[in-house]
């Protein structure tokens, strides 16, 4: 699939990574709506990014629950006459607590829940948005960080993610839509230049995920 004319979700845009992704997009000609419940910081990319283009849309969102996903693609439905052809599916990374740490149970739960529920329900109803209208789709999830000292213990994420995102790719091949991840793979060092490195190779996978036709069920790590 072609980043040009492509109508991209992107989803925690209030990011640096969403910040970044959404002015490369825009610059390869995408119609690009920017989600996110961080009202100031998804503003800010909104501003920064219409600069590049004006096919740059926003839609602030009080949570990530089901009905206000719902609420979204009712909106990109409206907007474009369709459902997006691409859902870039962001966890902007909580890591999940390492077992030596003292009460490491209720943070687990917690960032557990929250990451899985989130980034499986952008997915399930965007599928099902795509599988409603018969059109090609891609999904891809990814990980990321604002932090500059980096994803702590972020493997355990990771993983999840990594495994979502293979079961989704069996279930949806059928369906013409393709599944696949990018996740860091170290430590973002404690520099800005390091951490703009790392930024740009989340974009350059992205990017090449979407242009694959033959990529599914994978992992990129950037």
């Amino acid at each position: 699939m072609h980043v040009k004319n492509s109508i991209i979700l992107l989803t925690s845009a209030g990011t640096l990574f969403g910040n970044a992704l959404a002015e490369r997009f825009a610059q390869s000609g995408a119609r690009i709506i920017l989600a996110d419940k961080d009202h100031e910081r998804l503003i800010s990319v909104y501003e920064q990014s219409k600069s590049v283009s004006n096919n740059i849309h926003y839609f602030y969102m009080d949570d990530y629950k089901p009905e206000s996903i719902e609420a979204l693609l009712n909106f990109i439905q409206v907007k474009f006459n369709q459902a997006p052809d691409i859902l870039i599916n962001h966890w902007p990374g909580t890591p999940l607590p390492s077992v030596t740490d003292e009460h490491p149970l209720e943070q687990f739960t917690q960032n557990l829940t929250d990451m899985i529920s989130t980034l499986f329900s952008f997915g399930q109803m965007s599928a099902e948005r795509m599988r409603k209208e018969d059109q090609e789709g891609v999904i891809i999830n990814i990980m990321s960080s604002n932090d500059q000292n980096g994803i702590q213990g972020f493997e355990s994420s990771a993983s999840m993610i990594s495994g979502m995102t293979q079961s989704w790719s069996k279930e949806l091949t059928p369906f013409n839509i393709r599944v696949g991840a990018v996740l860091p793979s170290e430590k973002i060092q404690d520099t800005s230049s390091n951490m703009s490195i790392q930024l740009d190779e989340l974009i350059r996978n992205t990017e090449y995920i979407v242009e694959n036709e033959y990529f599914s069920g994978r992992t990129m790590s950037a």
